[in-house]
């Protein structure tokens, strides 16, 4: 019984379902766009304050 436990947690582990592949797909390929983004809202003028500077 302890074979088969092991082995199916094994199996677990070796092969992610392919939601979990395909959710960690799109994050990765998203990221640097996201980051770009939020840099680039970040820049604009109207959202510097004079506090943040320094």
């Amino acid at each position: 019984k302890a074979n088969v436990v092991a082995d199916a947690l094994s199996r677990k582990e070796r092969e992610p379902p392919l939601r979990v592949r395909a959710l960690v797909m799109t994050i990765g390929l998203d990221l640097p766009r996201q980051i770009l983004n939020a840099q680039t809202e970040a820049r604009k003028p109207e959202n510097i304050k004079e506090e943040d500077v320094g």
